[in-house]
């Protein structure tokens, strides 16, 4: 239960209240670690002259920018801190996470060439770290993801409650930590030895309107993953994160 409520307050974190930024037309600012190593590039968010907010890759030295990072999330944050950018240590690499609603934060990676960016797959840390409770998810009909558009309307089983993920830093040109964390609902089967050392799982009780058992599920992972050709990646390794106990 320790460890559970923990996990808990470790979203706590991540699920603050908007943060705004009222823009003028035209003005852009650097993203919270936005700027490339080299100096070349920055990412930027700001309105462009039509009064639409965009996160945009920058040239550095001119100002100008390049083009706007579609695939970044945008809808609930505009201030230029609430997006955070994880430069490779060469800068042809960059990852961007931000938050698509109060409990979704996206992790895009994108790789710089011809000062363009393409985007590059984002490694998934819960299936290698715990390959049982993806196999689960699969016998029960699948899950039913945060952002799907029927989310509130869908019959489930298995639902995703919070997801984060986030690079926290690179160790090569190559290969990186990731950090990543979700918060599941699993109905009539108890996950918890799905879970190894990943994460801890919580019968509910008395739960309204809910005529099966209902479980709470929590993961937290971090992972070294390596960038592969064709913008691929994989995830080498994973290890469970240690909270901090809470005092009594």
């Amino acid at each position: 239960m320790r460890a559970a409520i923990a996990l808990g307050l470790a979203f706590v974190a991540h699920a603050g209240a908007t943060a705004m930024y009222d823009y003028k037309p035209g003005e852009f600012l650097v993203i919270d670690g936005g700027t490339s190593p080299d100096k070349k590039f920055s990412i930027v968010s700001g309105e462009n002259k039509a009064g639409d907010f965009g996160v945009y890759l920058r040239d550095a030295q001119t100002k100008k920018l390049i083009g706007q990072l579609e695939e970044v999330a945008t809808g609930l944050d505009s201030a230029p801190d609430a997006y955070h950018a994880h430069w490779a240590p060469d800068s042809k690499h960059v990852g961007v996470s931000s938050r698509a609603d109060r409990h979704l934060t996206h992790n895009i990676i994108y790789r710089i060439e011809n000062r363009r960016a393409y985007v590059v797959e984002t490694p998934q840390l819960m299936c290698h770290a715990v390959p049982e409770f993806c196999a689960l998810q699969k016998e029960l009909g699948g899950a039913l993801a945060l952002d799907s558009d029927d989310y509130y309307d869908k019959p489930w089983k298995v639902r995703q409650n919070e997801s984060f993920s986030e690079i926290t830093k690179w160790i090569s040109a190559t290969r990186f930590v990731v950090r990543e964390e979700s918060q599941w609902q699993v109905k009539e089967r108890d996950p918890s030895a799905t879970l190894g050392q990943y994460g801890e799982a919580e019968k509910l009780k008395d739960e309204s309107d809910e005529p099966a058992t209902l479980y709470h599920v929590w993961f937290d992972a971090e992972g070294e993953c390596e960038l592969l050709p064709n913008d691929k990646s994989r995830v080498l390794n994973t290890q469970p994160v240690k909270e901090q106990k809470i005092k009594e």
